[in-house]
């Protein structure tokens, strides 16, 4: 029974990997430094539609961006963490008024940044991209993660 069970697995697995028709590379990505992909000149133009959103980010099964806040009623009080977005300008604002990421091209680069280069380098392990469309299907601007990721690529 073990050996049929595998069998039909490796059947499953093959049929659904023939149903991919869209490559994406990045096995050149590892071998580039941060800086040269973080300055590199197809940002603002690969990202140029983007509104910031957040679908994205809320459809996508490997993003985890929160943030904590203190709900204080007269003497009591409880810290609660929320699901939040690294899409909004809110996320990465400081309380000094200063804001790293103030433009959205900035904003959408870090995302990309994050799923496609510093989880690869902080891990050896992949991309932190499962590969399931959400984000490509629920995006407004029509911004598709492979298209992003074979430019980073190249």
């Amino acid at each position: 029974a073990g050996a049929d069970v595998a069998k039909t697995v490796e059947d499953l697995k093959a049929k659904a990997e023939a149903a991919i028709t869209s490559k994406v590379s990045y096995n050149k990505i590892g071998g580039k430094t941060i800086m040269d992909l973080y300055e590199a000149p197809f940002w603002k133009d690969i990202l140029f539609g983007c509104i910031n959103c957040g679908t994205c980010t809320y459809a996508c099964p490997t993003c985890w961006c929160f943030d904590i806040q203190d709900e204080v009623k007269g003497t009591e009080g409880v810290r609660v963490r929320n699901w939040d977005s690294c899409m909004t300008a809110l996320f990465t604002h400081h309380a000094s008024g200063h804001n790293p990421r103030e433009h959205e091209w900035e904003r959408t680069r870090q995302r990309f940044m994050h799923k496609l280069k510093y989880f690869l380098d902080k891990y050896d392990a992949g991309l932190m991209c499962v590969g399931c469309g959400r984000c490509v299907e629920q995006c407004p601007a029509n911004i598709d993660i492979r298209t992003v990721c074979n430019t980073m690529n190249d």
